[in-house]
């Protein structure tokens, strides 16, 4: 009588990890043992089950897959994660195809790479999932592109307001700026940053204006203390100060009356950087309304026609503006009447026009 020793390798199924080498002893006599021989997919050679000529060396465990009996880690296998029976999986965002799109309805998408269903993985026998480098794990088991995306910005918890906010770099910021350094700022007006993050207006283009350094100054957008009414010609049953307020009120001592061609007023008091004039007129559309050629200072930078409007309101707002071609540098905001309307404007044959407000921005 002999021995046989034989030596098999058992293979894993597709997808599972890598499995150790089994070892099979044949003690039968010669010529008397079982000709079957065990396969490495744990079957016998004679197509019959062999379950018990499939032997796994620890850690791995014998586990039964569609292409019958193999050894897996299931520390480590997404098939057999824990034990042989789980299989680990992605979560269910509906139709929805990853990238630049949203799993959570209503909330806007950003920017970035967006969100992903990433990888199932088997983690010391716990499932698991692997995100995409760059995106974060949240509570739905997405992951997510923190550093962009709306409804999870900068954290799983952390949601920007809906219609007034932005992700940018993992901060909420308001829209149309952008997180750079450790604040968020207007790309289109920031000297330090002008159009992206680190680019600084410097030399003789030290302003930024419209996301690109220049020579001319910059607005800060806020109405400017031109209050004071410096000089005029202006004539009529209204002579008072519509430099100081910048929103309509009926009242004489704000009302300039315009009756003669070319007659002006200056509004100064301050200097400040401007790129609008918007002014307030006569309280009915159809009476003393007009034209008037705007300078700052000696600059004229363009024509206000009121004809057939009702400019009330704010001077800011309601449409009677006009806005350079570049900002300028004022110590005065001049208005030199041009044209009237027809109607009656302090009894007068001339011009009828009037201005009530001057805001300069």
């Amino acid at each position: 009588m002999r021995t046989k020793l034989w030596l098999f390798f058992v293979a894993c199924a597709t997808g599972v990890g890598a499995c150790a080498t089994a070892t099979v002893i044949d003690t039968g006599p010669e010529g008397g043992g079982s000709d079957a021989s065990s396969s490495n997919d744990g079957s016998s050679s004679d197509g019959k089950p062999g379950n018990d000529a499939t032997t796994c060396t620890a850690p791995e465990v014998k586990c039964a897959t569609d292409a019958g009996y193999a050894c897996v880690d299931t520390k480590t296998d997404i098939a057999h994660c824990g034990q042989c029976a789980t299989q680990c999986t992605v979560a269910d965002a509906g139709s929805l195809a990853p990238g630049p799109n949203n799993p959570d309805s209503g909330i806007a998408y950003d920017g970035g790479s967006g969100w992903s269903l990433g990888s199932p993985a088997c983690d010391a026998g716990s499932c698991a999932i692997g995100c995409p480098s760059g995106m974060t794990q949240c509570a739905d088991g997405i992951c997510y592109d923190t550093a962009n995306f709306h409804d999870h910005c900068g954290d799983c918890n952390t949601a920007c307001a809906q219609d007034t906010e932005w992700c940018n770099s993992g901060h909420c910021c308001g829209l149309g700026t952008l997180y750079c350094g450790s604040a968020c700022v207007d790309p289109m007006y920031d000297n330090n940053n002008c159009g992206a993050c680190g680019v600084v207006c410097s030399g003789g283009t030290p302003y930024c204006a419209k996301g690109a350094c220049t020579a001319a100054c910059v607005p800060s957008g806020s109405r400017q203390a031109f209050n004071t009414l410096s000089s005029h010609t202006t004539s009529g049953c209204w002579s008072g100060n519509p430099c100081a307020q910048g929103t309509y009120t009926w009242v004489s001592t704000n009302g300039a009356s315009f009756i003669n061609a070319n007659e002006y007023t200056v509004c100064g008091g301050t200097t400040a950087c401007v790129g609008h004039v918007g002014i307030t007129t006569y309280e009915q559309s159809a009476n003393c309304q007009g034209s008037w050629d705007v300078y700052c200072d000696t600059t004229k930078v363009g024509t206000i026609d009121t004809t057939g409007k009702a400019c009330q309101g704010d001077a800011m707002t309601n449409g009677c503006s006009i806005a350079f071609s570049k900002p300028l540098t004022c110590t005065g905001i001049k208005l030199v009447g041009l044209t009237g309307s027809v109607g009656a404007c302090c009894g007068s044959t001339g011009l009828h026009s009037m201005v009530t407000a001057v805001s300069a921005w």
